[in-house]
């Protein structure tokens, strides 16, 4: 199948009939931005073919518009061996189904949809819409957006296509059906024993348990006679350890150096104490030693402040005098250049009077051409003015208007209705035979004209035929009297309607109601010409006479702008103009030079402005100084009548002396501790107490486990253990016999599978031959050197790196998968259509994951499968798929009768 065009009415997005043709036989491409409709293309393609025309499903109601809900229309024209097919459906509201067929036949509702199905290879939607199981090989080969990527979804419609192809090309190298069906009955018999993992089920599970638990049972009693036998050494055992600890030496010998531990941990104690108290004697001494050299510090760095506020005070002091200088010889300076500005800008204003005067001239002088030529434009508005009234009158005298135009118009369409009623009810008689005998016949006495050939009979009819006799016709109709009634007395409101109007036919009418709108026309273009001549302004209304009056005013106001200025008569415009730019100039040479006076001016004034914030910051600074100078002084009198300068020093060296002999007192503490310290001594007084208490703990327990050993000696020699091991063992033997006669069938079955599968692998291969061929050279221009994995359901498994190493499928990244899966598509297409099969592959916004590289790749190999197959890419990114290559198609309007919504 070869698709040739699809158009839609009110479907989905699309409001206004839309239409995709002149699809080529190869690669097509449709790009356009995001919204605007080509998935919905796609919708349109599948519905038209795939969905039920009289389907109420929710899917197909999901293909109204939103806006409106009208019915939407869809129509295919596609090409199949026998020549080209059209499919035209409209769904939900009136539906239908047409099927235009090239032997010109067409087809109808639930014939037209069943031969699209036996034309096509598809199955019959549900009642829930069409699925990708009707679908068939269609659903694999239409890709919609977002689909692309991934394992192929193959249904069993599509993979039994398929299957067929491949068998028609290569033969049943698989033994058909029973060939395999053998691998599925071994494997249904193993998967009784064993699961897919190699796992135990069923019976030979509930065996394999039970001999797991006859032997935890055995176990279990060898367990008890071992336990016995462990039980009666340990009580040896835990007797001997009793009779040791019972003794008595080693407790009296923890007790002596626990009370030494005790004593000597009071002592270092105190001593502790002692210490603590001199260290924090330590720290206060240094404290105050701190103290005594942060003063004397603060007392030199004071004085080093006044020594350098007294030098930067002087400083300012200076620099305040030079600034003052300064700025008094800048004022002088400013003060000059202030006085040549003021008589520069006389000049200007005088400059400007004659700029002025000239103006008002030259104004005058375009006033005057004005009036001449507003006074041509009211000559040629008024002889409009006069066409206008012409035409007017001469429309008035027709009667014909719009109104009673209708009037006629309606009863002439009453006439023919009534006509065509009885025209319909007559009955027809035909005539076949050469035109120069229809003229020898006779109709009630009229001859028939010679290209007449059939006449239609109302009343009785008489028709003679020479040489052969008459045939008289009755018409049956129903109600003609009161159909010929009908027509009377349409054409006599016809008539009457002309007569109003003064015409003989509605011809005639419509004839004087043309003339009548060419004058009304004519009217209205030369009330044009009298506004284009006699336009409205802000001044005057639109007319010849309001333009007159205007005129008039402005020849006043012209009279009273020449006293005014003085001269007795105006001079040229270009006199006027040459005048007014030689004023402008003189102006402007004034304006140039104050200018140049003002820029002078600007230094001056700019660096006066800053000169005098430069003072105001120099005297601050100098203020500042002064004030912060005096306090320092201050501050240094009053420290020195507190404490003065040897005081200082003084008490430095008492603090230093007083630190040096605390840390010696510390010192001689510290010594005392002779290598031992509270911890240690806590930590011997915990131990010994722990090793007391614990061998009386133990004494305790062992007297408790011989008491249980004795009594679990008891029990367990009154059981009978002996014999009981000796009955389980049999109970074993049996059980491991028939668990091995299992193990022996299983094997069996596994290595019968395990030839099977063998053997239709090496068949597969064969049998895949003809999609591998035709993937390989496309994947290894992707991939150099790799190769595709497919099993026997046409399921892709993997990719074969150059290293042998098998990737899988599901491994591999969005991009790689989305591009051996539209290779894979594009292999089934090429077999399917060698084989006869109809196919073409529809691809919405794929490829969406490639590279660069690989998508030049992916247009070469397009266009390769475009010799063959038809292609047609749907796709938004309009710059990256300029250089795909084949046919580039876009969306058009049409106004078409045939897909009429509902």
């Amino acid at each position: 199948m070869k698709i040739r065009s699809i158009a839609v009415n009110q479907f989905k997005k699309f409001t206004t009939p839309m239409c995709l043709d002149d699809i080529g036989d190869g690669l097509n491409v449709v790009v356009g931005p995001n919204e605007m409709g080509k998935s919905t293309l796609l919708d349109a393609l599948r519905a038209s073919l795939f969905e039920k025309y009289s389907s109420k499903a929710q899917p197909i109601t999901a293909l109204q518009n939103d806006r409106n809900q009208a019915a939407p229309v869809v129509e295919l024209a596609f090409e199949v061996d026998d020549g080209i097919y059209r499919i035209r459906k409209r769904f939900v509201k009136k539906p239908y189904a047409h099927l235009f067929c090239p032997d010109g036949r067409k087809l109808e509702g639930d014939k037209a949809e069943n031969t699209l199905r036996d034309l096509l290879g598809f199955d019959e939607p549900g009642k829930a819409g069409a699925k990708p199981e009707t679908l068939g090989m269609w659903n694999v080969l239409w890709v919609q957006q977002g689909q692309s990527f991934g394992a192929l979804d193959l249904p069993d419609s599509a993979r039994s296509n398929l299957h067929s192809a491949l068998e028609s090309e290569v033969g049943e190298v698989l033994g058909g059906k029973r060939g395999r069906a053998l691998p599925e009955a071994v494997d249904k018999q193993l998967s009784e024993l064993v699961t897919t993992k190699g796992r135990p089920r069923g019976d030979y599970k509930e065996l394999i348990d039970e001999v797991d638990s006859l032997r935890s049972e055995l176990e279990g009693l060898r367990g008890r006679r071992s336990d016995l036998s462990n039980t009666m050494k340990s009580l040896e055992e835990a007797q001997e350890t009793l009779a040791r600890l019972s003794s008595g030496d080693q407790d009296q010998k923890d007790k002596e150096g626990l009370e030494a531990a005790r004593t000597r941990h009071g002592e270092l104690a105190k001593l502790e104490a002692r210490i603590d108290a001199a260290a924090t004697d330590v720290e206060l001494k240094q404290r105050n030693l701190e103290q005594a050299e942060q003063a004397l510090t603060e007392r030199r760095d004071l004085k080093k402040q006044i020594e350098m506020d007294g030098r930067n005070v002087e400083a300012a002091k200076k620099k305040l005098y030079e600034v003052r200088q300064t700025e008094q010889d800048l004022r002088m300076q400013v003060e000059k250049l202030r006085n040549d500005a003021k008589e520069a800008e006389n000049a200007v204003t005088e400059a400007d009077n004659a700029v002025s005067q000239a103006r008002r001239v030259l104004n005058a002088v375009q006033r005057d051409s004005r009036i001449r030529e507003l006074q041509g434009r009211y000559d040629k508005a008024h002889a409009a003015e006069k066409k206008q009234r012409a035409a007017q009158q001469s429309a008035a005298a027709i009667l014909v208007t719009d109104e009673n135009i209708e009037t006629i118009r309606v009863a002439a369409r009453e006439l023919e209705t009534a006509r065509s009623r009885l025209s319909a009810a007559a009955t027809l008689v035909a005539f076949d035979m050469p035109s120069d005998r229809l003229s020898k016949i006779d109709v009630d006495g009229a001859a028939l004209a010679a290209d007449q050939t059939s006449v239609e009979a109302v009343e009785a009819t008489k028709i003679t035929i020479p040489d052969y006799g008459s045939i008289s016709v009755q018409p049956a109709i129903k109600d003609r009297d009161k159909l010929i009634e009908q027509q009377r007395a349409a054409n006599q409101a016809l008539k009457a309607a002309l007569e109003d109007c003064g015409v003989k036919s509605l011809d005639a009418a419509e004839e004087q109601l043309a003339k009548r709108e060419k004058l009304l026309r004519d009217a209205e273009l030369a009330k044009q010409e009298v506004e284009l001549h006699a336009p409205a302004t802000d001044d005057y209304d639109a007319g010849a006479e309001p333009l007159a009056d205007h005129i008039a005013g402005l020849k006043t106001i012209l009279e009273s702008e020449v006293a005014d200025l003085g001269i007795e008569g105006l001079p040229t415009e270009k006199e006027a103009e040459q005048a007014l730019n030689s004023a402008q100039a003189g102006a402007q040479e004034a304006r140039e030079t104050l200018a140049t006076v003002r820029a002078g001016l600007g230094g001056p004034e700019e660096e006066i402005g800053r000169i005098q914030t430069e003072l105001g910051g120099v005297k601050t600074r100098y203020e500042d100084g002064m004030e912060r100078l005096e306090r320092l002084k201050n501050e240094l009198t009053e420290v020195e009548k507190q404490t003065s300068d040897d005081d200082l020093d003084a008490a430095v060296s008492a603090a230093r002396k007083a630190l040096v002999d605390q840390e010696k007192a510390a010192s001689s503490l510290k010594a005392q501790r002779e290598g031992e310290t509270l911890p240690q001594q806590e930590a011997r007084i915990s131990r010994l107490e722990t090793a007391l208490q614990d061998r009386r703990d133990k004494r305790t327990d062992l007297k408790e486990k011989i008491a249980g050993f004795r009594s679990h000696i008891e029990a367990l020699e009154g059981a009978g253990l002996d014999e009981a091991i000796q009955q389980q063992e049999r109970e074993v033997e049996l059980a491991e016999e028939q668990l091995r006669r299992y193990e022996r069938e299983v094997a069996v079955l596994s290595l019968l599978l395990t030839t099977l599968r063998s053997t239709e692998t090496e068949a597969k291969e064969r049998y895949l031959s003809p999609v591998l061929k035709r993937v390989r050279p496309y994947l290894q221009l992707l991939f150099p050197s790799a190769d595709i994995a497919i099993d026997e359901n046409l399921h892709i498994v993997g990719v074969v790196r150059e290293n042998g190493y098998e990737e899988s499928f599901e491994h591999l990244s969005m991009g790689t998968q989305e591009q051996i899966a539209v290779l894979v598509r594009l292999a089934f297409a090429e077999m399917l259509v060698e084989q006869g099969h109809p196919a073409t592959v529809v691809l919405d916004d794929a490829l969406v994951f490639s590279d660069d590289r690989r998508m030049d790749r992916m247009f070469d190999i397009l266009n390769m499968v475009g010799q063959q197959v038809q292609i047609i890419v749907l796709t938004c990114r309009e710059q990256l798929f300029e250089g795909v290559g084949g046919k580039h198609l876009s969306l058009k309007a049409v106004n078409t009768e045939d897909l009429v919504s509902a």
